[in-house]
């Protein structure tokens, strides 16, 4: 009598909107590919500019150049809310083909190796590396809105900026290391491998079930996709306007744009001020800057959610804004007196590990106030602009520092730090009133 064939069990991974745990492991590994490309522009590269002579305005201008697709992050959005291939889910698409590009992009660098006396095409291979990962950031952060749920958010929003702090300091120290012998093509060689390899995640997890792993698997497209996805320009642009048109909401976004005043110090002022000011090499400023990368990612996912139960997120905003512009205006007080760099040290910790707290604070308020059926888009648009701020005040900040000194740039981190927090007063930020009236999020079909 002949026994039966057994045959294996082909097991499938939960989807993203089945598990949590599968929403925080996949967040958490996009968000640490994303901080492949900010700390490879704003620390590595900046830092060995500044380590071989490059300007305050050279470095800035680079930084803002680099810096300046996550400005369009608006054009990505609609993109999104627009066009998918539905059967493999609102996002992930998105999310894959961004992975791949900047894979691509990293090897193109590596194979162009360009030299330190070419900023200006060092510029445009950063320009488009950050131009990929704004795709991946503008796929991730709709999948969040439109999978997680709110009870969820405040975590996952830590998750997102943790993983991306560690993603930036891993960056900083292995490009710092890499970078002080001057080889630019074997540092883009090692990434484009590394990014490739991890974003395989994205391949072997869906959205929600009974959708495709991949255009020629088999599945079909969710009730929850083929319902908030848009056909048509037009309703994606209506929606657009009436989520954003209540002057809260705009004094929101100029609130935001105020707020990364210390990260444009960060990126544009920071890598001449030790290089060149406190004589520090680019491979040690690389590797401070990881460290503080790291202790900020704790903070990140550990300090925003308790700080947030405990006082409340109003307060928490307040406060952090606080923290932010009396730091530099003591920065700005102390400068002219320091005989070391135990000021410049305490106060970059406190501006990095309070400025990522206050980002994830108000990316949770710009959160709530989203409407899923254009989640993409209106998220995007949120991000967008205070991003162009960064971008604009980094590329300016060459100029304030060569025409009146470092002492000047600190005091001018505060005053626009402080103008931050009095519109955020105005625009009501954590109050319930200042909510307007969204989409109600769809059942599950599952």
């Amino acid at each position: 009598m002949e026994q039966a064939v057994k045959l294996p069990v082909r097991l499938a991974l939960p989807s993203l909107s089945e598990s949590k745990a599968a929403r925080l492991i996949v967040v958490a590994i996009l968000y640490l590919m994303q901080g492949v490309p900010v700390g490879l522009t704003t620390v590595g590269i900046s830092a060995w500019l500044a380590a071989k002579g490059a300007t305050p305005v050279e470095v800035g201008v680079f930084i803002g150049t680099a810096l300046l697709p996550w400005s369009l992050k608006l054009v990505n959005g609609l993109l999104m809310d627009r066009f998918t291939f539905k059967p493999m889910g609102r996002r992930r698409v998105w999310i894959i083909t961004a992975q791949a590009m900047m894979a691509i992009v990293l090897l193109a660098m590596a194979i162009d190796a360009p030299t330190v006396d070419q900023i200006g095409l060092l510029a445009g291979y950063c320009f488009a590396l950050n131009l990929c990962a704004t795709f991946n950031d503008v796929a991730v952060d709709g999948m969040v809105v439109d999978i997680v749920p709110d009870s969820e958010r405040t975590l996952v929003n830590g998750l997102m900026y943790a993983s991306q702090s560690v993603g930036i300091a891993a960056t900083s120290f292995v490009a710092g290391q890499l970078l002080v012998s001057g080889d630019i093509s074997t540092t883009a060689l090692t990434f484009s491998a590394f990014v490739a390899i991890v974003s395989f995640v994205v391949v072997v997890i869906r959205e929600r079930p009974g959708e495709r792993l991949l255009p020629w698997s088999k599945g079909t497209a969710s009730r929850e996709c083929e319902e908030r996805q848009h056909s048509a320009w037009l309703p994606i642009i209506i929606g657009l306007f009436r989520s954003i048109a209540s002057p809260l909401t705009l004094l929101f976004l100029l609130a935001m744009t105020l707020a990364q005043v210390s990260w444009s110090f960060i990126d544009a002022v920071s890598p001449t001020l030790t290089i060149q000011q406190l004589g520090w090499g680019s491979d040690q400023y690389s590797s401070f800057s990881a460290i503080v990368s790291l202790a900020a990612a704790l903070a990140a996912g550990v300090v925003s959610p308790l700080i947030v139960r405990f006082i409340g997120l109003r307060h928490a905003i307040i406060f952090l804004f606080l923290l932010l512009g009396i730091s530099a205006a003591i920065g700005g007080a102390t400068f002219d007196s320091w005989e070391g760099d135990n000021i410049f040290i305490a106060i970059f910790l406190i501006q990095y590990v309070v400025a990522l707290l206050l980002m994830i604070l108000l990316i949770v308020w710009a959160m709530r106030i989203c409407s899923p059926t254009v989640a993409a888009s209106q998220f995007a648009l949120f991000m967008a602009v205070p991003n162009l701020g960064r971008a604009l005040m980094s590329g300016n900040s060459g100029w304030l520092i060569e025409s009146e000194g470092y002492a000047a740039t600190y005091y001018a981190v505060a005053a626009i730090t402080l103008a931050g927090l009095a519109i955020c007063f105005l625009a009501k930020v954590g109050k319930s009133e200042a909510v307007p009236k969204a989409a109600q999020p769809i059942k599950s079909s599952t």
